[in-house]
């Protein structure tokens, strides 16, 4: 065992008594006391009230809230944690929504999967305006843009739904999307299967980061800033994808080097969540060459 991972636990063994200790040197709970800190920017706010409500161990949140609602003189105190709370609540909604729509299986009697197909085919497929094939769901035109065989159906393990509506949403910008499709060789790479990567990609950032001691989520600060719902997931999906794009066009790559430049511009994703502000535009190029 590492020497910093035990001295974590220590620290952990110790939070109770140190809570206690602080209530009765100040007169407030730990909550009482972030929210009470001005100095705080809401996204670090929103952490800390997190952190605090999982590593509570002696009173659960329900108890802080009906303590703080007894007091009018914390009214204020007990809006403000309200708006955090419920910003919380939402976020953990949204994973839930979000692993819903992953775990869903794409098939081929479901209707609305086939209309996303048909939006697909057409937008993407078929490029030329004389090209009217109708759509099949077994055809060598799918490899195209970037599925591995014949039947696409195949490669959507691991994110389900959620990869089929991200090549949806992004061929919704057709003229945009074909230029990442069309990408000449050597430098090309699997449209389609690199839209179910770099979806899973931001799936794992809305997680606990299991490389880091403590509960952190890195996109609660991005979410806590922004609406908290699907719209804004697939608008940051959006941001991402494109800066992805970018960075690979920089890079001069090839197919071979997806895994060995994926790894690169996920460890500058989680570092930009690491921040303290939503992701930005232009992050990748903060990647040394």
């Amino acid at each position: 065992m590492s020497w910093p991972y035990g001295f974590h636990l220590v620290a952990q063994l110790f939070l109770p008594f140190q809570r206690i200790f602080m209530y009765f040197l100040t007169g407030k709970s730990e909550l009482e006391r972030i929210i009470a800190n001005r100095t705080l920017p809401f996204a670090s706010r929103v952490h800390q009230i997190e952190k605090s409500i999982n590593y509570t161990t002696t009173k659960n949140l329900d108890y802080e809230i009906e303590q703080v609602k007894l007091d009018r003189n914390k009214s204020l105190i007990h809006d403000q944690l309200n708006i955090v709370i419920h910003k919380l609540e939402l976020y953990q909604k949204l994973i839930k929504q979000i692993n819903d729509i992953r775990m869903t299986k794409v098939t081929s009697t479901d209707e609305k999967h086939l209309e996303l197909f048909e939006k697909i085919w057409s937008r993407l497929v078929t490029q030329s305006n004389d090209d009217h094939e109708p759509m099949n769901m077994i055809s060598k035109r799918w490899t195209k843009i970037g599925f591995q065989g014949s039947n696409p159906l195949t490669d959507f393990r691991g994110m389900g739904l959620l990869g089929l509506q991200s090549i949806e949403y992004l061929s919704r910008d057709k003229e945009t999307c074909l230029t990442c499709v069309n990408i000449p060789p050597p430098n090309d790479y699997s449209f389609a299967i690199g839209v179910v990567n770099i979806v899973s990609w931001l799936v794992n950032l809305l997680e606990v980061d299991s490389s880091m001691k403590t509960n952190f989520h890195p996109l609660l600060t991005h979410f806590s800033l922004h609406p908290c719902n699907l719209d804004e997931f697939f608008q940051l999906f959006l941001l991402i994808f494109n800066e992805w794009h970018e960075f690979w066009i920089d890079q001069q790559a090839n197919i071979m080097q997806f895994e060995q430049l994926s790894k690169i511009f996920r460890a500058q994703m989680l570092i930009e969540c690491q921040q303290w502000r939503p992701i930005q535009r232009g992050f990748s190029k903060k990647i040394p060459k």
